[in-house]
């Protein structure tokens, strides 16, 4: 088991997971007022996804693909194996939605965006940072599980 992920990188995706659940759960968008009558806000009636807290759209398909990803990491600790091209690819996935959503939201001026998306981000973000600097990191700092005695070289 040389290659087994460390604990520190199955606890990083276990966070980059619950920021994604969480991410999800959170409402991403909210309308600002259009203009105000008698000291009351006026909103448009159009419905934006987005704006209500809980899962619906897309949202099961998130937590299934995050949820996957923690079971590919956990499982690899006990296989040859490393999951840190599907940690990427799901990083890369989360990023590239919920990044063409914060796009389209950030470009009307009648919305701003809610923590919710801003998590989902920082979510693919750290997916993504994790699958690559693993392998960099392994290259980088040699590894002295050859030696049996504890002594490196």
């Amino acid at each position: 088991m040389a290659n087994a992920p460390s604990p520190a990188y199955l606890v990083a995706t276990i966070v980059a997971a619950v920021s994604a659940v969480v991410g999800v759960w959170l409402p991403w968008v909210r309308k600002r007022p259009v203009g105000y009558r008698d000291g009351r806000p006026i909103y448009t009636t159009e419905y934006v996804s987005g704006m209500e807290t809980g899962l619906r759209g897309i949202d099961p398909f998130v937590v299934l693909l995050v949820v996957a990803v923690v079971g590919v990491a956990a499982l690899s600790r006990y296989r040859a194996w490393r999951p840190d091209i599907a940690l990427v690819g799901a990083g890369g996935v989360v990023l590239w939605v919920f990044g063409a959503i914060f796009r389209n939201y950030r470009s009307v001026e009648r919305y701003d965006v809610e923590i919710g998306l801003y998590l989902l981000l920082a979510s693919g973000f750290l997916f993504v940072l994790i699958g690559a600097g693993a392998p960099l990191k392994r290259r980088l700092i040699p590894s002295t599980d050859h030696c049996r005695d504890g002594r490196t070289g």
